[in-house]
């Protein structure tokens, strides 16, 4: 997979050599079972019409520019969703970095710049994709927009799990819930962080609650059953012989414990 790194400095020159492609739009955080229909669709149609599988997103999360006294958990950094996007076959992984002046951008020149200047022939999104300053552009505006510049538009109907949207925010508030239980039917895995036993939680991951969690401990290709208190945000404390574990660690997290291991 292509990883492309988008500016105003740098798009003219990254649009010449832009392929024609089949491109899902999203911010995809989490890459869970919601996103992972939209760019499934968005394959569907690549392979259909010929085109390229592209994805396109934006760093740093649009609300920790427009917004920056308030923090915003990121379910994971970009290396993990390139990883992810990897595995669902993406070919083109675009990412737009999101400035105050990117923010400023009207609806229309945004896709004309970013979408149709990136050779967009099939554009695949979410029913609730917003684009554009203030977040002028939605799937309506869209399907016009498409209509007149003779793209192709899918949008993609929400994907529920027990009556609720599956979402970036769902498995957030899970977490914080300590629902770990249920995230896998939401990511289609386990939820992942990584950790260093010497520095904390890695950037741009989250970790669940204050509590004890049985978790998993990635080993080479196989896996380390054990308990992980969480202290706070960013410190755990590992219910093992920690000595044997590498200093960087992949957790995936299991379930909640309801007693904390003396």
């Amino acid at each position: 997979m292509n990883v492309i790194y988008v500016n105003a400095n740098n798009l003219q020159e990254i649009k010449r050599s832009a392929p024609n492609a089949a491109m899902a739009l999203g911010y995809f955080d989490g890459v869970h079972l919601g996103h992972q229909k939209v760019i499934q669709t968005a394959k569907e149609k690549a392979i259909a019409h010929n085109l390229s599988l592209a994805v396109l997103s934006f760093f740093p999360h649009p609300k920790s520019v427009l917004f920056p006294d308030k923090e915003v958990s990121y379910l994971e950094p970009i290396e993990q969703k390139v990883e992810k996007l990897e595995r669902l076959e993406v070919d083109i992984f675009y990412i737009v970095e999101f400035t105050k002046e990117l923010a400023k951008v009207e609806a229309n020149d945004f896709l004309d710049d970013y979408i149709i200047g990136l050779n967009a022939v099939e554009i695949i999104c979410g029913f609730d994709y917003t684009y554009g300053a203030k977040a002028s552009g939605t799937v309506n505006t869209l399907a016009v927009y498409a209509t007149a510049k003779q793209v192709g538009l899918t949008v993609v109907e929400e994907l529920k799990w027990n009556n609720q949207k599956i979402s970036s925010t769902l498995i957030r508030k899970y977490l914080t819930e300590r629902k770990l239980r249920d995230l896998p039917t939401l990511l289609g895995g386990f939820y992942k962080t990584k950790y260093c036993q010497k520095n904390g939680l890695l950037p741009n991951y989250s970790l669940p609650n204050v509590g004890s969690y049985k978790v998993l401990i990635e080993d080479r290709q196989s896996f380390i059953e054990c308990v992980a208190t969480v202290k706070c945000n960013r410190y755990i404390q590992i219910h093992n012989e920690t000595s044997i574990l590498p200093n960087l660690l992949t957790i995936l997290w299991v379930d909640q414990l309801e007693k904390v291991p003396s």
